[in-house]
């Protein structure tokens, strides 16, 4: 008994000692499979069986589908999450804990894709809840945008719940860090309240002056691929032919919606099969990357300095904060921004509204630094997101 007892201590011993095998070529393969699947459905057919190769591996292929993750690409990464979460499901019904350590190690490394990261903590706190206290302070400014939402949601319970005499400081740090729509508001609202001042339009960096022009006849609701002159405009000057031969130049508008809202049909009337287009003057203290994210329920187009940035070519379904994005880089100086914003031939109640919102931000949807518009009030600089007392021609406009 004794020596079969040595026997299997040293198996043991030997067992736990022996690396993890590396990742096969099946499994590769599988991974690239699945990262290569879009938002269109192109590469769906192979997916599946891809998918049922990786979680057939088990725990060896956790990190490395946690690894193939990758910014930009939500379709392939839903895939991706599921196939983590089955092999996770897997391993504890197997009775086999997560590698605890490699996996604080992957979520505190933002090189990482933040879908990613949030997954591989949700379940380091199946392993480790005692994880979640450590952490989450570090990821205040977190360039995962759900890791740093719990952040801050967890540092605002803490200081609610130690119920200091004043926390106005605290709550303005937390205000400026927070980059969701919600806990924005939310704790503009307690700044507010505690004496502060907290302004929403500023800190999202809305566009809240710009030079529009409109309509342009879209005939079948093809706006979004007809290249009306405007789409490589330098600047608010000459004289377009638009929707009923009728003539149009660009007219100076400015928005008080807070949260930096251009009423189209408000502004230039309520029209079907139609494009029309918002520019801005940005300037910059510097060359610096910048997001240009605009909030539309229909057809959507930007361009930053004569280069197109992004298109989309939907028409309400839905209108999410932020839901297009286009990526540039600001050069120092002046910068002229347009968008591109059709309207199609819907009838139906819910498909009348014509409206954008625009805003300039980093790559984490804060503000950026040294960057302001120009005015159509006076042609003078003036902060991104500053609402202006006086309005030349406002979305409130009747």
């Amino acid at each position: 008994m004794q020596i079969r007892f040595c026997v299997a201590v040293v198996l043991g011993v030997a067992l736990i000692a022996t690396p993890a095998p590396a990742v096969d070529d099946a499994t590769t393969q599988a991974l690239l499979t699945l990262k290569r699947v879009t938002r269109e459905g192109k590469g769906n057919e192979d997916a599946g069986p891809a998918w049922k190769t990786i979680v057939s591996k088990g725990g060896v292929a956790l990190l490395p589908t946690l690894e193939a993750f990758e910014d930009g690409n939500p379709t392939a990464a839903n895939w991706l999450r599921t196939a983590v979460d089955a092999i996770a499901e897997a391993e504890k019904a197997a009775g086999r804990k997560l590698p605890a350590d490699k996996l604080e190690a992957f979520t505190t490394n933002p090189k990482f894709a933040a879908a990613a990261r949030r997954s591989a903590y949700e379940l380091l706190l199946t392993e480790d809840p005692s994880a979640k206290a450590r952490l989450l302070p570090g990821f205040l400014n977190d360039k995962s945008p759900d890791l740093r939402r719990d952040a801050i949601a967890n540092e605002l319970e803490i200081l609610e719940r130690a119920a200091r005499p004043s926390i106005k400081a605290d709550l303005e740090k937390l205000f400026a860090l927070a980059r969701d729509k919600d806990q924005v508001e939310l704790l503009a609202k307690k700044v507010n309240a505690a004496g502060g001042k907290a302004s929403i339009a500023e800190h999202f960096g809305f566009v809240t002056f710009a030079s529009l022009v409109g309509p342009f006849d879209a005939p079948e609701s093809k706006g979004f691929t007809i290249p009306y002159p405007p789409d490589s405009a330098k600047d608010s000057s000459g004289k377009f032919m638009g929707k009923g031969a009728a003539e149009l130049k660009w007219t100076p508008a400015s928005t008080t919606d807070p949260l930096g809202k251009f009423d189209l049909n408000k502004l230039l009337g309520k029209h079907k099969n139609s494009a029309a287009y918002a520019l801005t003057t940005l300037i910059s203290e510097q060359e610096i990357p910048c997001e240009i994210r605009v909030t539309s329920p229909t057809s959507v187009k930007i361009f930053l300095n004569q280069k197109e940035l992004f298109g989309r070519d939907e028409y309400h379904h839905g209108s999410p904060f932020d839901g297009n994005v286009g990526r540039g880089t600001l050069r120092k100086g002046e910068n002229v921004l347009v968008v591109k914003v059709c309207q199609n031939n819907q009838t139906d109640s819910w498909a009348q509204d014509w409206r954008f919102q625009m805003r300039v931000c980093d790559d984490t949807g804060g503000p950026l630094a040294g960057v302001s518009q120009i005015s159509t009030l006076d042609g003078k600089p003036v902060p991104l997101g500053f609402i202006p007392a006086q309005p030349a021609n406002t979305e409130d406009k009747k």
